[in-house]
């Protein structure tokens, strides 16, 4: 016989205590694993990318909205010009993020229940990166839970209305300022509202000042697009997608499946469709409505769009709003639900053990060596510390750096001391990730290298694996445009030789001057 016990009795209190305490536990366990791979797991190479953007303030950039940029530049002024420091930021954002749910949660009413959601969201593994690496999702997910939260308590009246226009206009312009994807969540969760009783809000001018408050926060993502011929709006929404039908996108509920871990996923997908059937008030409907139409939208979306890229991490914000409400769905479910919850619970927390697991990889220059040659080998996070120690004793003050292509002019410029200028080549890997238009914007493109004072002598460095064999002759022998006398000065390897670089130097040729039938040696195998 099932026994309700009152909100206010001490067994409910004992109860609360006990989810507050297993959360709070997990929570800081999980905390203090990933700042420890926040200290030691080298820079990713976006990551680096946005470190050298914090260098050159802007409100936006070619590829993206200014507040990854701003968050680095706040973090390495915080926390030094580390490793740490340029994560320092995100580090305390992806803290925040279960608090957030277990805020959001507790609008249904129950404490319990909303340590219980807390408990749920910790171990999805898509998570793991956020608060670990300095990625833009942070920013996003954090933006979008606040604006969430604002909505559901404009929603039950919980009072201080104007607190809550507040945090959502707040909410809504830092989610304009993290990432053009915050977009499609901002739709979305308009229309929830609208359907879940917000129309009535629409008499309100704290509303009307909370949305001009969030419009505020698309402005310089505006002005630059309209300043660089729509630079960042083109990659985002056509150059990056193929707007055409691919069978493989199909799939992708699929992967979302596998990596959310499969019980977990099915779980959550229970949580919306139970919490409509059986909570048919104001907050759950909300809820499920934007929870059930952002996960819709992207797998509807995932047949037409990117396919070089990882997306996976896209539906995050979905999963923390069912989390939101299956800790409610479970407690008034006798099915199989409620069998099937504490192995989804064991299933999730194993795969996000062994998601940390294979953060040691790049972590540790051993383990890094060692997967050199397998699919495991963290090629992203590793080998500009071994070209920037092979550069650094030979760099002098006038000297040019140059690299081939973005990611290892942006890891180059934060190892050898936050350096500004790094002349990059026009590689394909520049245009593919969207970075070409910024980093002509700063004038480190080949159009800036032609700026270079005759006889000034410059390194450059070759990541060779990132262009293919046939082309790296041609690749190399672009430096006759620009440069006399290059020779090649060293062969650098990253760990177990799982990537290679060609290190040269040469000297700018004086403006006009005839390249004499310049040839580029090629390092000795």
């Amino acid at each position: 016989m099932a026994v309700a016990v009152a909100k206010d009795s001490p067994e409910s209190g004992t109860g609360t205590s006990r989810a507050r305490v297993k959360f709070v536990t997990a929570w800081g366990l999980l905390l203090a694993a990933k700042l420890a791979y926040a200290l030691t797991m080298p820079l990713f190479g976006d990551e680096a990318f946005y470190a050298w953007a914090g260098l050159h303030p802007a409100w936006a950039y070619s590829d993206l909205p200014g507040g990854t940029a701003a968050l680095t530049a706040l973090g390495t002024a915080l926390a030094g010009d580390t490793v740490f420091g340029v994560r320092f930021a995100f580090v305390l954002l992806g803290a925040a993020l279960p608090w957030l749910v277990v805020r959001l949660a507790r609008r249904l009413g129950d404490e319990t229940d909303a340590w219980r959601a807390g408990l749920w969201s910790l171990p999805i593994p898509l998570l793991l990166p956020m608060g670990v690496m300095a990625l833009p999702d942070v920013l996003l997910t954090v933006a979008a839970l606040a604006a969430l939260d604002a909505c559901a308590g404009l929603l039950r009246k919980d009072g201080r209305a104007g607190a809550l226009y507040l945090q959502l206009g707040l909410a809504l312009a830092v989610g304009a300022f993290a990432h053009y994807r915050f977009a499609p969540l901002l739709l979305i969760g308009a229309l929830a509202f609208l359907a879940s009783g917000g129309l009535q809000r629409l008499r309100e001018p704290g509303l009307w000042a909370a949305l001009a408050v969030g419009a505020l926060g698309w402005a310089p993502m505006l002005a630059h697009n309209l300043g660089t011929d729509a630079a960042g709006l083109r990659f985002q929404l056509f150059e990056r997608h193929p707007w055409s039908f691919h069978a493989e996108g199909l799939a992708q509920p699929l992967l979302q499946a596998v990596i959310t871990t499969p019980l977990l996923y099915a779980l959550f997908g229970w949580a919306l469709w139970r919490a409509w059937r059986t909570m048919p008030s104001t907050l759950p409907r909300f809820l499920v409505l934007a929870g059930v139409g952002l996960w819709l939208f992207y797998a509807l979306l995932a047949p037409f769009v990117d396919r070089a890229r990882f997306s996976l991490h896209w539906p995050i914000p979905a999963y923390l709003v069912a989390a939101t409400l299956l800790p409610a769905a479970l407690r008034q479910s006798r099915g199989f639900a409620l069998r099937l919850a504490p192995w989804a619970a064991g299933l999730a927390v194993a795969a996000t053990l062994a998601m940390l697991a294979l953060f040691a990889v790049p972590a540790s220059p051993t383990l890094a060596a060692r997967s050199a040659g397998t699919a495991l080998y963290p090629d992203n996070f590793v080998g500009w510390r071994e070209v920037a120690a092979a550069i650094r004793p030979r760099l002098e003050d006038g000297d040019a750096l140059v690299a081939d292509h973005f990611m290892l002019a942006a890891q180059l410029s934060f190892e050898l001391d936050q350096r500004r200028e790094v002349f990059v080549l026009d590689h394909w890997n520049n245009h593919k990730h969207g970075r070409a238009a910024q980093i002509a914007q700063w004038g480190y493109d080949e159009a800036g290298m032609k700026g270079l004072a005759a006889g000034r002598r410059a390194w450059i460095a070759f990541e060779i694996g990132e262009t293919p064999e046939r082309d790296r002759a041609a690749w190399v022998n672009r430096l006759c445009r620009w440069f006399d006398d290059v020779k090649p000065v060293a062969v650098v390897e990253g760990p177990g030789g799982g990537k290679r670089f060609w290190l040269y130097r040469g000297v700018r040729r004086a403006a006009g001057a005839d390249a004499g039938g310049c040839r580029v040696a090629l390092p000795q195998p």
